[in-house]
């Protein structure tokens, strides 16, 4: 299964360990809306460039993120985060893959959000 992250768990940041024994298999973009959330960054649906990694994961690292991201499979509507399959392109070959990704499931203050949809580049500013 694929994965796409965008916030704590790229490479280089603070929770990149989760996906140590999965295979990178580039950088790409999805659509979407990003806002800061203080000390991790959260999707929303829209239609602006989100960047970020794709991965491609086994179920035991599937249920370690899912703990990670506050995602309960069996109740969706009390997670902090909800998986979701998306579209991703990839930044090097172009091509569209479907991978998981986590959406914030809270509400969220437009004030917040991340014009540039890279979070990378928002926390090194």
């Amino acid at each position: 299964m694929k994965v796409f992250v965008y916030g704590t768990l790229m490479s280089g940041l603070q929770r990149e360990e989760a996906l140590f024994n999965s295979q990178f298999l580039g950088t790409g973009h999805i659509d979407g809306n990003l806002y800061d959330l203080g000390n991790y960054p959260g999707l929303k649906d829209g239609h602006s460039k989100i960047f970020g990694e794709l991965y491609e994961i086994n179920l035991p690292t599937l249920e370690y993120l899912d703990q990670i991201e506050g995602y309960f499979v069996d109740q969706p509507e009390k997670s902090l985060y909800i998986r979701r399959a998306i579209t991703v392109k990839k930044e090097t070959d172009k091509e569209s893959y479907i991978a998981e990704t986590y959406f914030y499931n809270l509400p969220i203050d437009e004030s917040t959000r991340i014009v540039t949809g890279d979070y990378r580049a928002f926390i090194n500013q």
